[in-house]
């Protein structure tokens, strides 16, 4: 609008000076009518601005493999049609499956390694050096029960899921954190961080903060189940065998030697069953850490199922296939499938900063696309804020140009 009043009052002044020239010229020659008088007042100035730009559609998805392997097939080729959920490539699963697998059987070791240690427990109460009053039933006499212990296991066992639910979401919240907390830590010199980004910078550190609290907090949870199995288990086995109608050994299972002594080594444990165990029954801590070790395995199986399903390439979005960056039996690193959705088409281009001032959003914009003499009527719908700087060293503004729709533009 500056503009346009600067050239208004040019007009104006030309104007004034004309007709000034006229009235001295008719003056001196003749006194008959011999000028013409106008308006003058604004008119509209078209400026037009000339720059190149791309094609791309509005809707449109960039698939690549998030793991790394051999591509085993591509289903597809630039200018077909794709629906979504469609396989558009497939990397090759043999080792990927064989990872799978290995974790599966780590799960399964130590889920059998914490179920023996709780069993064993148990077998060392029946071969004496736990005392079988913590296995009596609710209703007898004694200071605890089978259910005693199993609860205090299972107190072990779910404080120690716990914690390390704990920690990964400690884990979690310090990446969050770091992502959010980059553009203040390392500021650009250029663009200083808004306080919006200032906020969600405190906000994540308020959350890692929380979350090792309630690390904090539930770690002593655990170390205090721990101390209380542990309790038990060392009054268990402080405490006498009492020979009772309830807790009698079988005669198959009594000493040979007829001493009246429990075998508790090696060889001297001739009465004792061909099965029986002599060793230490595992601690509280390790049957917390066997629960760690099962949810460090559990993570591991999710991590290689994961991977797995990600092994199969799916387009997101129905559109055309825009570009094909894979090839069957080559690393799939790099390469990627463009698909382009059936909507919209728009322009990108960018403009330096001398000319940034003269675009307006909503501006009438002609795109005559290459290979074409029929312009394309759109108009401008954004405006970069943040320059980039071209080879030549000048800064420059991203605008983005809408088309209308159904138009039928090759993409580039």
């Amino acid at each position: 609008m500056a503009e346009r009043a600067r050239r208004a009052l040019t007009v104006t002044g030309v104007v004034v000076v004309v007709a000034g020239i006229a009235v001295v010229w008719v003056t001196s020659t003749s006194s008959s009518p011999g000028y013409r008088t106008a308006t003058a007042g604004p008119a509209s100035v078209t400026a037009t601005l000339d720059t190149t730009g791309t094609i791309q559609a509005v809707d449109q998805a960039t698939m690549s493999f998030p793991v790394s392997g051999q591509v085993a097939s591509v289903g597809v080729a630039a200018g077909q049609q794709v629906t979504t959920g469609q396989t558009l490539a497939q990397l090759d699963t043999t080792a990927l499956s064989s990872q799978l697998a290995s974790a599966q059987s780590t799960l399964a070791t130590a889920q059998a390694r914490l179920a023996a240690d709780q069993s064993g427990q148990g077998t060392a109460a029946s071969t004496g050096r736990v005392t079988p009053a913590l296995y009596r039933t609710a209703g007898t006499s004694g200071s605890g029960g089978s259910g005693d212990l199993k609860t205090a296991q299972d107190a072990v066992i779910a404080a120690q899921q716990q914690v390390d639910k704990d920690l990964a979401a400690v884990s979690a919240a310090l990446t969050a954190q770091q992502k959010a907390c980059q553009p203040v830590v390392n500021p650009d010199p250029k663009q200083p961080p808004s306080q919006d980004t200032v906020d969600s910078c405190t906000a994540a550190i308020q959350q890692t903060q929380d979350a090792q609290q309630t690390t904090s907090t539930d770690e002593q949870k655990l170390a205090d189940a721990e101390n209380a199995l542990s309790a038990m288990l060392a009054k268990a086995a402080s405490t006498p065998q009492s020979t009772s109608p309830n807790t009698q050994a079988a005669p198959s299972q009594a000493p040979k030697s007829g001493t009246g002594s429990r075998s508790s080594t090696g060889s001297s444990a001739q009465g004792s069953s061909p099965g029986t165990k002599t060793s230490t029954p595992a601690s509280a801590q390790q049957l917390a850490a066997d629960q760690a070790a099962i949810d460090a395995a559990n993570a591991q199986v999710a991590v290689a199922q994961q991977n797995l399903a990600a092994a199969t390439l799916v387009s997101p979005i129905d559109g055309t296939v825009g570009q094909v960056g894979l090839t069957a039996g080559q690393a799939s690193s790099g390469g990627r499938i463009v698909v382009l959705g059936h909507g919209a088409v728009q322009v990108s281009t960018a403009v330096g900063d001398s000319q940034a001032g003269q675009v307006k959003p909503g501006q009438r914009v002609l795109v005559t696309p290459d290979g074409s003499g029929t312009p394309i009527t759109g108009s401008v719908t954004a405006i970069g804020l943040l320059a980039s700087t071209t080879s030549s060293g000048a800064p420059s503004y991203p605008v983005t140009i809408s088309l209308p729709p159904g138009t039928e533009l090759h993409q580039g």
